[in-house]
């Protein structure tokens, strides 16, 4: 049970850190004003992400709510629910973790493999 609650809570845990790892780069001294420029538009598009996710996590249990009332008509919600929520998950940690300093360095050289 409580790794289900960790796969659906993974994306709010990630942004925190996110944006308390932004924060602590925006106070160095050695940041730029285009770093923190950046910075400030991936601390947009954390937010974004989190707020499509949260669309999405909270349809998956108005549909299982309906599921009961309205019956199996409700199960295509459930799965797109499951199957956007995949999609930001996979997007989130295979995509967007690996190419955050070198979006925010501007150097395409140095994005992880």
């Amino acid at each position: 049970m409580k790794a289900i609650i960790n796969w659906f809570i993974a994306p709010y845990k990630t942004v925190r850190s996110e944006l308390q790892l932004f924060s602590d780069l925006k106070n160095q001294d050695t940041t730029s004003k285009e770093e923190k420029m950046r910075i400030f538009q991936l601390q947009l598009f954390n937010i974004l992400l989190l707020a499509v996710y949260t669309l999405f996590f909270g349809a998956f249990f108005v549909y299982i709510g309906l599921l009961f009332v309205v019956g199996w008509y409700a199960l295509s919600g459930i799965i797109v629910g499951l199957i956007m929520m995949s999609l930001i998950k996979v997007t989130q940690e295979k995509r967007y973790l690996k190419r955050r300093d070198a979006f925010i360095k501007n150097d395409p050289t140095i994005i992880k493999s």
